[in-house]
């Protein structure tokens, strides 16, 4: 059939899959195919071909079609099978067209096609056609659309995507592309642009090389990965060219080298390790954690309470003071900055089971966290004015396993085979550095402490604040006492409230567990682990405090890191400090244990005392330092050697001045004296009578300022003469 106007008469000749399309070669993408046809009502269903199709088009012979005169358009066959669209076809592609196919057949080979096509299918009806080929009901809907816009064939839902160039080998370089090009008739590869004759060549295999160099080399180095930044940078790099001008090395860019932005993408995406950008972008901590598609494993080994604990720090979102004044003020204490929180968490019942708020980070931090959570809770309470019961936090049990990050605190040294022996820890596992969603356990509670607790306190650091807003360090008015305080309140709380029911098992459900962590905390603890292991605190402490080096002196231990003194009543130890002393020996330096944010005690165990472990005290004359921690201590260590340096200055002045003095005295001794040198070698004569007569006149001197302060001098000035006997021999009277 011959390409003819569309006839207005009152035949109806019009098939399924003929060709309406433009006159108009400026429309010629207006093509449209006939999806259906309405003979009795001289109605043709029309599907604009386009790369994704729409529902199609219900339009009476002779009418508009989508604003455009019916006499506009012309019939034509349909040219199906040598289009670009049926030749596109692969083994894979047919496979995948057949594929959608299976999908919609059913609704094609029933009546509800003509009800779809008419729009009087009902959306459920649809859904159910959906349901039924197990996909979307867009999927559906787009795999329709492309079937009847492209000829109602199963090739009709070919991907309606073309890889430009398939199997086609890119040219060396420039000069070779444009030798195929002038070959070509002057096209270039891919989709005629609107300037072609202005920046464009195709791309060559040199190109593909110094992508895949930029790759390598320069893409970690780039600070902004949009793609214009990234192409300004490859061609910064790698597309310019160097000339002798003048006998100067000049730069210019070389269009040799030059591709479009266009091009660079298409290939930068082809050649770049996805995964690996990704983590230049963002970071490998945020790949793995938001991206990675495996999830945390820690729960799922745990068989029961105090089985597994995860460790996990962080640095609070607040600014603390110290405790004392730093310069003597009391109107302002020194900001120390913002301390570092350690969580304890068991896996299993979600309980958080020991912490520790410290200024330090590493071994001894962990050290600290763990003695908490392996000791009882009520005497650790009552320290900061908190009284509870054991049921209120009843967690004092040594775990079997314990679950941290490859962080630099978690070293082997926090599991020597002192702490293996003594607490009977029996192994530890490692999660990917940082990883937290590793440790889902204990991040959850991070972030929950920090919004219920710290967001709520003057001082803390808020998320994204105003540019010009005041630093919160300048707000900051708690120390680490009161923090302690908050937490302990909070974990309380916590652990009493807290509610997730994913934690509970169906026998917990049977039994009507609450999905608290200590409902469930108590409920299997000694069902699941026959109680649980608890150590004697003493031994926790022992095996869990910081171990530090001692001199032996005769007045007690010296620790050399603080400078203090500790003393002990251990008869043993005293006959051994004795000993030590009355023989010479050089004074012998110990291993003593010590907690660094309590310095009041230090211990220290030997065979050469048995399995006793000695404790020492703090010497009366450091009983200042007892309450302070480790920094506290060399803060105020610090400020007395400041004052004792001040009073040194001072006591030396004083003494300048008093020389002064002395100098002014000698030179008025001087005057009423000889100035002869004396030569006498012996004590000069009379000095004893001199002496007493110089007590006389003191002691007259002394009754005149009396009686002057009594009123009396001027009464009776008869009794000048302190040598006259006296009247009365019988003494004075207090009456």
């Amino acid at each position: 059939m011959g390409m003819v106007g569309l006839p207005t008469e009152e035949a109806f000749d019009y098939s399924i899959n003929e060709i309406i399309k433009a006159k108009n070669t400026d429309e010629k993408e207006l093509e449209y195919t006939v999806a259906y046809t309405f003979p009795e009502s001289k109605v043709v269903a029309l599907s604009l071909q386009r790369k994704k199709p729409i529902k199609p088009i219900l339009v009476k012979i002779g009418e508009d079609i989508e604003g455009r005169a019916w006499d506009m358009f012309e019939r034509t066959p349909n040219t199906f099978s040598s289009s670009r669209h049926y030749l596109s076809a692969t083994e894979s592609r047919v496979a995948t067209a057949y594929e959608r196919y299976s999908k919609i057949r059913p609704l094609i080979e029933s009546n509800d096609i003509e009800l779809y096509i008419k729009g009087d299918l009902s959306r459920k009806s649809f859904d159910a056609y959906a349901k039924q080929a197990n996909i979307t009901p867009q999927s559906l809907y787009n795999y329709l659309n492309q079937y009847l816009a492209f000829g109602s064939h199963p090739l009709a839902l070919l991907p309606l995507t073309y890889l430009c160039g398939t199997n086609r080998k890119l040219p060396l370089n420039s000069e070779e592309a444009e030798a195929k090009r002038a070959k070509r008739g002057g096209t270039f590869i891919g989709a005629k642009g609107d300037s072609d004759e202005y920046l464009r060549r195709d791309a060559t295999q040199e190109d593909i090389k110094r992508i895949k160099q930029f790759i390598k080399k320069h893409l970690s180095k780039v600070s902004d990965h949009k793609y214009t930044s990234l192409h300004s940078e490859f061609c910064q790099r790698l597309c310019y060219s160097s000339a002798d001008v003048y006998g100067r090395k000049e730069r210019y860019l070389d269009f040799r080298k030059y591709i479009s932005i266009d091009q660079f993408t298409a290939h930068f995406q082809k050649h770049v390790d996805w995964k690996k950008w990704e983590e230049l972008k963002t970071s490998v901590k945020a790949v793995q954690n938001n991206q990675d598609i495996t999830r945390g494993k820690a729960q799922e080994n745990s068989i029961g309470p105090s089985d597994t604990y995860e460790i996990d720090a962080t640095t609070l979102n607040i600014y603390v003071v110290s405790r004392i004044n730093s310069r003597g003020e009391y109107t302002a204490k020194e900001v120390i900055g913002r301390p570092y929180l350690y969580f304890v968490v068991d896996t299993f019942s979600g309980v958080i089971v020991g912490y520790c708020i410290t200024y330090q980070r590493g071994v001894s931090a962990v050290k600290k966290a763990l003695y908490n959570a392996f000791t009882n809770k009520v005497d650790f309470c009552a320290r900061y004015g908190i009284q509870i019961d054991e049921d209120d936090w009843p967690c004092q049990h040594v775990c079997v396993r314990l679950f941290c990050d490859r962080g630099g605190e978690y070293t082997t040294s926090l599991y020597d085979d002192m702490l293996a022996a003594d607490l009977k820890l029996e192994t530890i596992t490692f999660a990917t550095s940082y990883l937290s969603k590793k440790k889902g356990t204990v991040e959850v509670n991070f972030d929950s402490q920090d919004k219920i607790l710290f967001q709520r306190l003057d001082g803390s650091v808020k998320p994204n604040p105003a540019k010009d807003a005041v630093h919160p360090s300048n707000f900051a008015i708690h120390d680490i006492d009161s923090l302690n305080r908050l937490i302990i309140e909070s974990i309380l709380s916590f652990n009493r409230q807290r509610m997730n029911h994913t934690r509970l098992q169906s026998f917990d459900v049977f039994e009507g567990v609450k999905p608290t962590p200590l409902a469930l905390w108590n409920k299997h603890i000694s069902k699941r682990m026959a109680s649980g292991n608890r150590r004697p605190k003493k031994l926790v402490m022992y095996a869990m405090l910081e171990q530090e080096e001692a001199k032996v002196t005769i007045d007690g231990i010296l620790i050399l890191s603080s400078e203090l003194t500790y003393r002990t009543s251990h008869k043993g130890f005293q006959d051994w400090q004795q000993k030590i002393r009355f023989s010479g020996q050089a004074k012998p330096s110990i291993k003593v244990r010590v907690n660094k944010d309590d310095p009041r005690y230090a211990w220290y165990l030997s065979k050469q005392f048995g399995t006793e472990i000695i404790e020492f005290t703090l010497a009366s004359h450091d009983e200042r330092f007892e309450d302070l921690t480790a920094e506290e201590i060399r803060q105020q260590k610090q400020i007395e050697k400041q004052r004792m340096s001040i009073n040194r200055k001072d006591r030396r002045m004083a003494n300048v001045a008093l020389q002064a003095s002395i100098a002014e005295e000698r030179e008025l001794s001087n005057e009423n004296t000889s100035t002869r040198p004396p030569d006498r070698k012996g004590i000069v004569a009379g000095i004893q009578d001199n002496f007493r007569q110089a007590q006389k006149s003191e002691n007259a001197r002394d009754v005149i300022e009396t009686r002057n302060v009594f009123g009396t001098s001027a009464i009776d000035s008869s009794a000048d003469y302190f040598d006259t006997p006296s009247l009365n021999s019988e003494g004075g009277s207090d009456d």
